[in-house]
């Protein structure tokens, strides 16, 4: 499998915006209720907001596809920090998705490389997530990759308060 990965551009807004709430939706649709997954998906990904990132300097959208097909994202995001990150120079993992039927095929990986290669290129040395606490697929993935667990964060979902944990990797080695 080849995937094209890129920048993705603010002219892409609506169909970044459509892939951002599709793999969320899927993501955690069953384990909250609808109200509360369509209050965050109507603040979230609109494509208004989706632009407004796009623009924001301090964001970069990777976007990766196959033949034109939407296969997931991941989302930098400079200038955020929790006071349980340690490590030097660090920039967030805002969100990394992948479509449902694409889990499993190396989209995460692929777009994680690709997140460390351009945080590296800007001098950036520690990378940090927050992951909700039952997504055991995803903290499973991010331990494999190198992260660590540092600490936790309150992520309003909704009406509901969740945990996120959040995680950090050395990106000096």
């Amino acid at each position: 499998m080849t995937l094209d990965i890129r920048v993705a551009k603010p002219a892409e807004a609506e169909r970044l915006a459509g892939l951002a709430r599709r793999t969320f939706e899927a993501a955690f649709g069953e384990f909250n209720t609808p109200e509360n997954m369509a209050r965050y998906l109507d603040a979230a990904f609109t494509t208004e907001q989706i632009l407004s990132e796009l623009e924001d300097a301090d964001s970069t959208f990777i976007w990766a596809e196959q033949t034109g097909i939407p296969a997931g994202y991941a989302k930098l995001r400079r200038g955020t920090l929790r006071c349980c990150i340690t490590g030097p120079k660090p920039v967030e993992l805002e969100r990394m998705y992948a479509e449902t039927e694409r889990i499993g095929e190396g989209v995460g990986k692929t777009l994680l490389h690709t997140a460390i290669k351009i945080a590296r290129a800007e001098g950036y040395q520690s990378l940090w997530l927050g992951v909700w606490e039952f997504n055991e697929r995803a903290i499973e993935f991010y331990h494999r990759q190198g992260f660590v667990d540092v600490g936790e964060q309150d992520f309003m979902l909704g009406a509901d308060r969740q945990t996120d944990i959040i995680m950090q990797l050395d990106m000096r080695h």
